[in-house]
């Protein structure tokens, strides 16, 4: 914080830091008085912010230095497999101005589209998502419901425990677009892609293959279209 402090110019407060990775300031205190430990999750966002190594940050091991990652370098595994494209860069932590999007669990069965949530109570039971972001998207806040990542089939695009915000009200299947999806009874991230008109399931983690979406009841929840940081809308290519 003091190193961050001095190349903006300026004291970084809790308060910042709290914002920075969508933290109560009850927990950035725990941090700071070493009553609990960061996490993944919350080292990646605030690493980000305070341009610092993600690992070092949480584990206290290795360089502060930022290692040089990119997500774009994916390879593709054959032909037309679904790879990430350039993301927009958001930067987290720097928009004052944001809408709280309320942290939910959801609740499903298969073979029913309609679920229902609960709500998760952690960092206030919010993310904070920048009113801009909502704004050039055309979102509806109501309509938006903030999910936690589960398994490591999005990796390295998502990781599991990541927080991604969902449009509910766009259950329309777009080809290539992500969507949290019901897949008898259970709540997982794919990106949803049209082939020779049939409809499949694809990871990007590559140990994953595609499922046709006709081995398994399937329904919308909605469109993914924000993870802190980036947007996730446009089609992934």
């Amino acid at each position: 914080m003091q190193e961050e402090s001095r190349r903006q110019g300026r004291d970084i407060r809790p308060a910042d830091v709290a914002r920075a990775c969508n933290s109560s300031a009850t927990s950035v205190n725990f941090w700071l008085n070493d009553v609990n430990g960061i996490g993944a999750g919350k080292a990646r966002l605030l690493a980000d912010y305070l341009h610092v190594d993600p690992v070092w940050l949480e584990t206290g091991e290795g360089s502060m230095t930022p290692r040089k990652v990119s997500v774009q370098a994916l390879p593709q595994e054959e032909e037309g497999t679904p790879f990430l494209p350039p993301a927009l860069d958001i930067r987290v932590g720097e928009e004052p101005d944001t809408i709280p999007i309320r942290r939910v669990n959801i609740k499903l069965r298969a073979g029913v589209s309609r679920f229902e949530t609960e709500p998760v109570f952690d960092d206030g039971g919010v993310l904070h998502m920048p009113r801009r972001v909502v704004d050039e998207a055309k979102l509806t806040p109501h309509e938006l419901l903030a999910i936690q990542v589960r398994g490591v089939s999005m990796e390295p695009l998502m990781f599991e425990d990541d927080i991604i915000v969902v449009d509910t009200g766009d259950k329309v299947p777009m080809s290539k677009e992500i969507y949290a999806i019901n897949f008898d009874g259970d709540c997982c991230v794919k990106q949803l892609v049209k082939r020779n008109g049939d409809w499949y399931l694809y990871s990007v983690n590559p140990d994953f293959g595609p499922i046709n979406v006709r081995s398994g009841q399937i329904s919308i929840i909605g469109r993914v279209v924000y993870q802190p940081g980036r947007m996730l809308t446009g089609r992934l290519s």
